[in-house]
């Protein structure tokens, strides 16, 4: 017989040992990614969360623009020192920001065991285990806890707050101003999580046995007036700077358009000429596509917005068309990355790969969870509310692994639901369940998508060579060999991708392999679609090397379907007054300066052509013509100072 003590010894001992087990385990995930651009290299939303946050702990408590992406995030980085040593490289240089990582793994936890006290509370405690477990070992949820990425913290919240009007205290008003709040902070993480206040309240509303009537208002209110605390100040910050009414964040209108616009397919999509980390607004980049000048972030927030709904309106049917491949992949056995291959950290450290749930498994598990009990329990409600509502939400964008993940912790609970429900069935109930089993993992079967994967999966292995590429820029050279091998990855997976080939031969060109990064390019004439940008760089290397004769038919080509890029024509007529065809390159500047008229190198382009020929009368007038649109351009007061002086002679 066990001596009194025994036990809560043994749960001693045992929970020292997790202990130890998760901190030797995280110890080598965070060393071995330590090693690699994943976590020395941020890009794209995670730059951009460092840059603010070091701006932050410089002493620049608010931004001089409105916020533009989540207005909480880069404060908890800044408080955990992440965001402080970022080089010009966009490489880490300073020390990993064990903070950072350190509350993103506590509330990776802190989710494991909400889990565990709701899953028990709504279900039996034989099966309890199975939602928390499920989580733990999701490995993309492990991946983001080890990133500078809000999705952690975000699903951590919007299980708390659900956690929170579900349980048996809600009807405590102290408890529903809790929940309030927790929506409220999920809300400054991502706004549409404010939705969430929907299925909070409802389970406010339903809390205790007493029925429902017109006076249950006052248990949601506490909740609503939580979360008007907490978002209003930021929309009223954001609406000042915008000068119009702003939520708490102006990202929506550039991921409208992404998850909408004419290039839409469901999936993040890139924009030639678009750089994110330098222009996350997209401002510069929508000036130059709609010819106007978008003079603020407030303005490019609502330029995006207008023209995703533009795109909308023009066909509506493919917008509900998109919408619904959309609700699909909420529900896809595969993963979509958007900044480097989920595969890559598990390739990076080794210990990841402890972590073996799919998708697939909670996906299918949680559509049985949700046709079995999800809508007809009256405790479950609130949590299927939340899951559909927020799934909806999120199909008005696009998809990416990282925007699925707030949907696991929702998904693991209803598949340990499911089991549990199946396990109390016989005979024909458990024939309709086990059918049921079927049609779930038919659904999140990827049906059709092997070529968008293959393109989704190319993409990021270009992205993670860009980071190595960084990497290498700061000294590392092994790195740019590292570059250089993704990139031959990415292109075995999708040879069409035209990004791969400039990214190759930009590497080896930096490295003096000029015949190694011609011969890429060409390869990329031949392969790549849309091809312009590869015979843009061509085009650029090949006057670089002094071999403007072999340019000049890559430029005719290019002009001929872009008559209007001026900086090819730039390039052009120096090209053919480089190698004697000064009729045409005379042709070619007298177009430039027809297209435009305020380019001063039309001008000089022209004026240096005729000069050289003798016509010198007519290149004083040619610079000065110019002249009455650039007025102080030096080069065109140079070149007409040296025509002076020849006149003179």
């Amino acid at each position: 017989m066990a001596q009194p003590g025994t036990r809560p010894t043994v749960r001693l001992i045992l929970g020292v040992l997790a202990i130890i087990a998760l901190a030797l385990f995280w110890h080598f995930v965070w060393s071995d990614l330590d090693r690699t651009v994943l976590t020395r290299v941020p890009i794209l939303d995670e730059a951009y969360y460092l840059r603010e946050a070091a701006e932050i702990s410089g002493g620049q408590w608010l931004p001089d623009d409105p916020f533009i992406m989540s207005p909480l995030y880069p404060y908890l980085v800044a408080a955990t020192g992440g965001g402080r040593e970022i080089g010009p490289d966009q490489v880490r240089i300073g020390p990993p920001p064990y903070g950072t990582r350190i509350l993103q793994v506590l509330l990776w936890l802190g989710t494991a065991v909400l889990l565990w006290q709701v899953a028990r509370r709504h279900g039996p405690v034989r099966f309890a285990w199975m939602a928390p477990v499920l989580w733990l070992l999701y490995r993309p949820g492990a991946v983001f806890a080890s990133s500078t990425l809000l999705e952690v913290p975000l699903t951590f919240l919007v299980v708390a707050a659900l956690a929170t009007a579900t349980s048996r205290s809600a009807l405590s008003c102290r408890w529903a101003l809790a929940a309030g709040a927790l929506v409220g902070a999920a809300a400054l993480l991502r706004f549409h999580a404010v939705l969430l206040i929907v299925p909070v309240v409802w389970a406010l509303l339903g809390a205790g046995d007493e029925p429902v009537h017109w006076r249950s208002w006052r248990r949601g209110a506490p909740a609503v007036l939580a979360l008007l605390l907490l978002v209003l100040p930021v929309s009223v910050f954001n609406s000042v700077k915008a000068g119009r009414l702003a939520g708490p964040s102006l990202n929506g209108g550039i991921n409208l358009y992404i998850g909408n616009g004419p290039e839409a397919n469901g999936f993040f999509v890139t924009y030639r000429g678009f750089d994110a980390q330098a222009d996350p607004s997209g401002r510069l980049f929508l000036s130059q596509r709609l010819g106007a000048d978008i003079h603020d972030v407030a303005a490019a927030d609502r330029a995006w917005t207008r023209e995703a709904w533009r795109a909308v309106s023009d066909d509506p049917f493919r917008a509900l068309g998109l919408w619904l491949k959309k609700l699909r992949l909420h529900f896809v056995d595969a993963e979509f990355s958007q900044i480097s291959p989920l595969d890559s950290w598990a390739r990076e450290a080794p210990a990841l790969k402890l972590l073996p749930v799919p998708y697939g498994v909670v996906a299918a598990g949680g559509l049985l969870g949700l046709f079995l009990l999800g809508l007809r329990d009256k405790r479950l409600r609130p949590w299927a509310i939340a899951l559909l509502l927020l799934i909806a939400a999120q199909s008005v964008f696009f998809v990416v692994s990282r925007y699925r993940l707030i949907l696991v912790p929702m998904l693991a609970l209803f598949t340990s639901v499911a089991v549990s429900e199946l396990w109390a069935r016989r005979g024909r109930h458990l024939a309709v369940g086990v059918g049921l089993i079927i049609v779930c993992v038919l659904a999140v079967l990827p049906w059709g998508l092997d070529s968008s994967l293959r393109r989704l999966e190319a993409a990021g292995l270009v992205n993670e060579g860009v980071r190595w590429e960084h990497l290498g820029d700061d000294g590392e050279q092994a790195a740019h060999d590292r570059a250089l091998s993704l990139y031959r990855s990415a292109l075995e997976l999708d040879p069409a991708h035209p990004e791969t080939y400039r990214a190759m031969a930009r590497v080896q060109k930096g490295r003096g392999r000029l015949p190694e990064s011609e011969d890429t390019l060409r390869r990329g004439l031949t392969a790549a679609d849309p091809v312009d940008d590869v015979r843009r760089d061509l085009i650029a290397l090949l006057l670089s090397d002094d071999r403007p004769d072999e340019a000049v038919d890559l430029m005719r080509e290019h002009l001929s379907s872009h008559p209007e890029d001026t900086d090819m024509m730039h390039n052009y007529a120096v090209a053919l007054a480089g190698i004697g065809h000064d009729d045409e390159a005379e042709v070619v500047a007298k177009k430039f300066m027809v297209t435009a008229p305020d380019d001063p190198r039309g001008y000089i382009d022209l004026g240096v052509i005729v000069a050289r020929q003798g016509r010198l009368e007519e290149a004083r007038a040619i610079f000065g013509e110019g002249l009455k649109h650039n007025p102080n351009d030096t080069r065109l007061l140079d070149n007409l100072d040296r025509i002076e002086i020849l006149l003179v002679r």
